[in-house]
C-alpha cells in the first residue's frame, strides 16, 4: 500500500479526474444493472399490491354499506314514536306491544339480524329475536358486553364484534335512545346483533400462494376481525398509516390499509415480505451480489481518490493547528500547493494577514477605551475633595444671605456630584441633563445670562441610558465657539429627543454664529480620530460612544436655520436598567 501511495502522489491532476471518472463509470454501470433487474421485480411487485388494495376497497366499501345501513336501521328505531312512548313509561302496556310490534317487523326486515332488544334506564328490557334472550343470555351478558366493546363511534354509540351471545363471532351494536322532547336527556339504549358477511368473509380469507390476510381495525389499532397470522394483526401500529389509504412496511411484513369512508376502521391486507419478493429472489441475490461488488470496488477507488485529493487540504490543516496554538506568524508555501491549490493557499494567508490586523485593530480599540475609562477617573477623583469644599462655601453663602454664591455654588457642586455619579459610566438621561443645567447656571452667572436653554423632553424617554458627560462637552462648544463670540448678544441652545428605528436620536442646537459648510464637513472628517490628550473632548465624546455601542453610533454635525450649528447624537435604544 505505500508504494502504491507513493506512486499515487506523483499523478498528475488529470490522472487523479480519470481516476474519478473510471469510478463514476464503474458504480454508474452496477446502478443501471440494479434498475433494471428491480424494474422487473418492481412491477411483480406492484402489481401484488394493486389487487391487494383493490382487495381491501371492495371489502372497505362492503363494510361501509353494511355500518351505514346499521346506523341508519338504529336512528330509524330510536326515532320511532312507539320506542319513545315506550321508553317514557315503560308500564304502559299499549306501548310495550306497539314497541314489540316494530322490533318484530325490523327482524323480519333484516335477514341478518338477530335481535333487537330495548333497555330503559332502569334496566327493563324488551327482547325480540330468532332465540330466546334465555338462549342468548340477553339479561346476564349486555351490560359487560357494553363495557367491552372497544370500539366507541363518537360519544356513545359503541361497536363490538365478539362471541358474547352464540358460540360465533356476532357484530353488536349498541345505540344510546335520547328523549326527542328533551334535548340531552337519555332515555335508554338500543341493543342490535349481526351476523356481518363482510367480517365473516375477512375472518375467512386465506391467499395461498402469497399467504396474505385481512383484518379489519379500529383506527385506535384493535382488531375486530382478521385473518392474518396470529399476532401479526394486533401488532399493528396505526401511527403507520397516513392518509386514507396506502402502504407500510413492519418486522418483514407488508400492510396494505384503506380507510372506511365515514368510520374510524380500516381494512388491512398483509403479506410476508419473503412471499411478495419469492419470484423475484434469484434476481434480488444476484443484484445483491452485483451490488455489493460495485460498492466494494467503488469504496477503494474512492478513497484513494480522496486521500490523494485531501493531501493539500492536508497540508492547510497542519498550518491552522500551528495557528491554533498560537503561531499566527504561520503561513503556506504557494510554490508547493500545485497550481490547483495556489488559490486556498493563497486564501489562508491573506486571511492570517487580516488577522493579524483585525487583532492590532482591537488591541488599539482597547487601549483607548482603557485611556477614556482611566481619564474618567482622574476627573471624578479630582473633584470629591472640591465637591466637600463647595458644599461648606454654599452653606457658609446661605449662612452670610449671599444668594448669588449660594445659587453658583450649589449649581457647581451639583454638577460635580452628577459627574461623579457613583462611578458609573452610564446614566439615565435626566441626569445627564441635569448636569447640562447646573453647568448652565453657572455659565449664565459668569457670563451676565447670555444663554437661554430649551429642553423637550418627553417623559417617557428620560430614563434611557446614556454615557456621562455626552451633552455637556457639547454645550460647553456651543457656548464657547458660537454664543459667546456673538458680541453680547443673547443665544438658546435647544435640546430635543426623539425615538426612531430602535435608535435614540438626541438633536442639540443652538444660535451661535455658527460654521461655514467647509468647517462643518472638516469636523465630521476628523470626529472620529481620537485624541488622548483630552478625557471629553468632542472627539473623545464620539469615540467613547462608537466603542460603547458600535461604528453606526456617534455625533454628527450640521448647519441650522437659525444660524448656528446642530449636532446630533445618535446612541441604541435602552434604558439604564438594562444597561
Amino acid at each position: 500500500m505505500g508504494k502504491m501511495m507513493d506512486s499515487v502522489h506523483h499523478w498528475n491532476f488529470d490522472k487523479k479526474i480519470k481516476a474519478l471518472v473510471s469510478a463514476a463509470l464503474i458504480i454508474t454501470a452496477a446502478i443501471m444493472l440494479v434498475i433494471s433487474s428491480l424494474s422487473s421485480t418492481a412491477a411483480i411487485t406492484d402489481q401484488t399490491r394493486s389487487l391487494l388494495q383493490e382487495q381491501n376497497r371492495a371489502v372497505a366499501a362492503g363494510f361501509e354499506n353494511s355500518l351505514n345501513n346499521y346506523k341508519s336501521l338504529a336512528y330509524s328505531l330510536v326515532l320511532d314514536n312507539s320506542v319513545q312512548r315506550y321508553l317514557q313509561n315503560t308500564t304502559d302496556v299499549a306501548s310495550a306491544n306497539n314497541t314489540r310490534n316494530v322490533l318484530r317487523s325490523t327482524l323480519n326486515m333484516f335477514s341478518s339480524l338477530n335481535f333487537a332488544a330495548l333497555v330503559d334506564e332502569q334496566g327493563n328490557y324488551l327482547y325480540k329475536g330468532n332465540e330466546s334472550s334465555l338462549t342468548t343470555r340477553f339479561a346476564s351478558v349486555y351490560k359487560e358486553d357494553f363495557q367491552n366493546c372497544r370500539y366507541v363511534i363518537g360519544t356513545d354509540m359503541r361497536i363490538g364484534y365478539t362471541k358474547s351471545y352464540y358460540s360465533y363471532e356476532t357484530l353488536n351494536l349498541y345505540f344510546p335512545v335520547y328523549d326527542t322532547n328533551y334535548i340531552g336527556k337519555k332515555r335508554g339504549m338500543l341493543c342490535l346483533s349481526f351476523n356481518d358477511n363482510n367480517l365473516s368473509q375477512v375472518q375467512r380469507h386465506q391467499d395461498s400462494s402469497l399467504h396474505s390476510g385481512l383484518a379489519v381495525l379500529s383506527s385506535h389499532g384493535a382488531s375486530i376481525a382478521h385473518s392474518i397470522q396470529k399476532g401479526a394483526a394486533d401488532g399493528i401500529n396505526m401511527s403507520w398509516f397516513t392518509g386514507d389509504s396506502g402502504s407500510c412496511q413492519y418486522n418483514g411484513r407488508f400492510y396494505l390499509y384503506q380507510r372506511i369512508p365515514g368510520w374510524s376502521f380500516y381494512v388491512v391486507s398483509s403479506v410476508a415480505a419473503a412471499d411478495l419478493y419469492a419470484s423475484s429472489a434469484k434476481t434480488i441475490i444476484l443484484l445483491l451480489v452485483l451490488v455489493a461488488g460495485a460498492v466494494v470496488a467503488s469504496l477503494i477507488i474512492v478513497n484513494h481518490t480522496v486521500r490523494l485529493l485531501y493531501k493539500p487540504l492536508e497540508k492547510v490543516v497542519r498550518k491552522m493547528d500551528a495557528v491554533a496554538n498560537g503561531s499566527l506568524q504561520t503561513r503556506i508555501n504557494e510554490q508547493h500547493m500545485g497550481a490547483d491549490f495556489k488559490k486556498l493557499a493563497s486564501g489562508f494567508n491573506t486571511m492570517m494577514d487580516k488577522m493579524l490586523e483585525l487583532m492590532e485593530q482591537v488591541k488599539e480599540e482597547q487601549h483607548q477605551m482603557e485611556q477614556i475609562r482611566f481619564n474618567a477617573l482622574q476627573s471624578q477623583i479630582k473633584p470629591h475633595f472640591l465637591y466637600n469644599t463647595l458644599e461648606c462655601i454654599h452653606w457658609q453663602a446661605e449662612a452670610d444671605g449671599n444668594k448669588e454664591i449660594s445659587t453658583l455654588v450649589k449649581a457647581l457642586a451639583k454638577y460635580y456630584r452628577i459627574c461623579l455619579s457613583g462611578g458609573r459610566d452610564i446614566v439615565a438621561l435626566s441626569e445627564e441633563i441635569e448636569c447640562v443645567r447646573s453647568y448652565l447656571i453657572i455659565q449664565n452667572m459668569r457670563y451676565g445670562n447670555i444663554i437661554d436653554s430649551n429642553f423637550t423632553i418627553d417623559p417617557v424617554l428620560e430614563n434611557i441610558a446614556i454615557p456621562k458627560l455626552t451633552l455637556q462637552p457639547l454645550v460647553e462648544n456651543s457656548i464657547y465657539h458660537g454664543i459667546k463670540v456673538k458680541e453680547g448678544r443673547r443665544g438658546c441652545v435647544v435640546l430635543s429627543v426623539r425615538r426612531a428605528g430602535g435608535d435614540i436620536w438626541l438633536t442639540l442646537a443652538d444660535t451661535g454664529t455658527g460654521m461655514t459648510q467647509e468647517q462643518v464637513d472638516e469636523i465630521n472628517n476628523g470626529i472620529a480620530q481620537y485624541d488622548e490628550c483630552f478625557g471629553y473632548g468632542v472627539r473623545n465624546v464620539h469615540r467613547r460612544i462608537q466603542l460603547l455601542y458600535g461604528a453606526q453610533y456617534g455625533l454628527h454635525y450640521s448647519r441650522n436655520d437659525k444660524g448656528g450649528v446642530t449636532v446630533t447624537i445618535c446612541l441604541p435604544d435602552r434604558c439604564i436598567d438594562e444597561d
